[in-house]
């Protein structure tokens, strides 16, 4: 192995993942991030190996094989960051797991498990663009920073490749066909069955909730992942703060049943005016002084309790509409399946999954999240999310 110009106290950190690997893919994976911190042009595999000084030391190949053969699982490596990460959180502070997806586009057609997803960054209001790439469903744990438990950075846990239904760059141009054998793997590499995002974010959430033990987890997310296959199947110790829908359909819980009454037992009781009619009525609001972006703001609000029938059928949710008092902002309105806590800890919590959105810009325009182009399965399922790896150690180090 070459030598790797790393301090020994970043070394010391990527001793802790040789579990993970087999003794010949542990030094692979040591190398490999050393390059990838030290690369600072397109992070391709052949870049992050020139950029680590490993060339000659190794055939190319052997760095091509760990991404597409080697037999290790990305899943291990998340556990032993989580590891690594819950060092820094107090034991009598919930686990705050941040969710959410990304795009990572691409160009080429022998790109595998590539789709044409909406693309939300170069869309407008009137007119939706799809662009050519790999959407990746990450969960991440939110850690604060030592010197101010206000503040905190999200560090991506366990990531998984979401595959569309619409797929995109098939057709030839006149002067270059390209109906070769890499085309044709890339086509073969396109599963049959295609889990949606929110099972595959409902599978991350029960492994992380396993690595948990019994601490509090609470799970923030968009309003997109707001749905039932979060709400109902997610383990006993998550608990969901995420954002609601103005027009949703509340009800009240269903009355207690008379004695002798007959028929099927009642699942909901009365409808309750949407969130929207709500404020649009109310008179009295409360206020609150929250820590919002690092700043410290006072909001209106006025909360309640109620039951979110179409996406948890068998729990109320604590519901927080909020007013900016200055009239510049809509209202908005968010949910808690956690009825015991505040509502400054409801917007506090959902205000920290900005965190992740900065992750995601960090990883693209700083550690190459979207420049590497793998043609097999496995390949593309492993190496880009090594930039999110390259990305917690950097901070927890």
């Amino acid at each position: 192995m070459p030598r790797l110009i790393l301090p020994d106290t970043f070394l010391a950190l990527l001793a802790a993942f040789a579990p993970c690997f087999h003794a010949p893919s542990a030094a692979t994976f040591t190398v490999l991030l050393a390059g990838w911190v030290h690369c600072l042009g397109r992070r391709t595999v052949t870049a992050v190996v020139l950029a680590a000084g490993a060339v000659g030391e190794r055939h190319i190949s052997v760095f091509h094989r760990f991404f597409a053969r080697a037999p290790w699982s990305l899943d291990q490596v998340g556990r032993v960051l989580f590891t690594l990460a819950i060092r820094w959180i107090p034991s009598e502070q919930p686990l705050l797991l941040l969710g959410d997806d990304t795009l990572a586009r691409k160009g080429g057609k022998c790109i595998a498990l590539g789709s044409m997803p909406h693309d939300p960054l170069r869309s407008t209001g009137k007119k939706p663009f799809f662009s050519f790439g790999h959407v990746w469903v990450v969960l991440a744990l939110w850690v604060p920073l030592p010197m101010g438990p206000l503040r905190g950075f999200a560090l991506p846990i366990l990531v998984r490749l979401y595959v569309g239904s619409k797929r995109g760059g098939t057709a030839d141009a006149p002067a270059r066909p390209t109906t070769g054998k890499r085309r044709q793997a890339a086509d073969a590499a396109y599963p049959a069955e295609r889990p949606t995002k929110l099972a595959l974010q409902q599978e991350m959430v029960a492994q992380v909730a396993q690595w948990a033990g019994d601490r509090r987890v609470y799970l923030v997310c968009d309003g997109a992942y707001a749905a039932r296959t979060t709400l109902e199947a997610r383990p006993a110790q998550v608990q969901v703060i995420s954002r609601l829908r103005l027009d949703a359909a509340l009800w009240t819980r269903p009355p207690r049943r008379r004695p002798g009454q007959q028929g099927r037992p009642r699942k909901r009781g009365r409808r309750l005016p949407a969130p929207k009619v709500v404020a649009a009525q109310c008179r009295k609001w409360r206020t609150v002084p929250v820590t919002l972006y690092g700043r410290v703001v006072r909001v209106q609000y006025f909360s309640y309790t109620a039951l979110w029938y179409q996406a948890l059928r068998d729990q109320p949710v604590q519901i927080v509409v909020v007013r900016d008092p200055s009239g510049q902002r809509r209202d908005e309105a968010f949910f808690c399946t956690d009825l015991t806590v505040s509502v400054a800890f409801i917007l506090e919590s959902y205000a920290r999954r900005w965190t992740l959105e900065v992750t995601f810009l960090a990883s693209k325009q700083f550690l190459g999240f979207e420049d590497p182009q793998n043609q097999s399965q496995a390949a593309v399922r492993r190496t880009a999310p090594m930039a999110f790896v390259a990305y917690d150690l950097v901070l927890l180090w």
